[in-house]
């Protein structure tokens, strides 16, 4: 029975390695893309580009383990994503308008495997704040990250509006 336990307990120190590496790496925090012409309100004084790391590492834990950027090897696979643009309207009491869109590439060996666009147009939000409803729909958007990894695409538009 002991030889059993401990047979059982050097395999799986020899598995749980390899399944750690068959991981995809996330790498963090997520940046707003270049040349993006975002409000400030929305980066500095809401948080998004924190929130949506925070939310975004939360919906891939299973499949994904955050990096650091820069990275200093593009080893295995690597999920590079970015937030493209966020423009928000109205206010509490009228809703708020609000589109936002991030871009996504995924590696392999540093070579490109897939990408996708994910877009998200939204309305609604009365009786809350706009660095809320923001935050909101970019958690929304990890879902549709999460799906999309399970069959990455090249070129896929995901989200809702996109």
């Amino acid at each position: 029975m002991r030889y059993h336990v401990l047979l059982g307990g050097l395999l799986a120190l020899t598995v749980l390695p390899a399944a750690a590496d068959d991981r995809i790496r996330l790498v963090v925090p997520i940046p707003v893309a270049d040349g993006a012409d975002i409000d400030p309100e929305i980066t500095d004084h809401c948080g998004v580009p924190a929130e949506f790391t925070k939310r975004l590492t939360r919906e891939l834990r299973k499949v994904a383990v955050p990096v650091e950027a820069p990275l200093d090897d593009m080893h295995g696979r690597v999920l590079k994503v970015e937030i493209v643009d966020a423009v928000w309207g109205g206010n509490w009491f009228i809703e708020h308008n609000q589109t936002i869109r991030v871009r996504g590439v995924l590696t392999r060996d540093g070579a490109h495997e897939a990408a996708f666009n994910g877009v998200m147009v939204t309305r609604g939000g009365g009786l809350s704040s706009g660095c809320y409803q923001m935050n909101s729909n970019f958690g929304a958007m990890t879902w549709y990250i999460r799906r999309w990894l399970r069959n990455p695409v090249d070129g896929a538009r995901i989200g809702m509006g996109g």
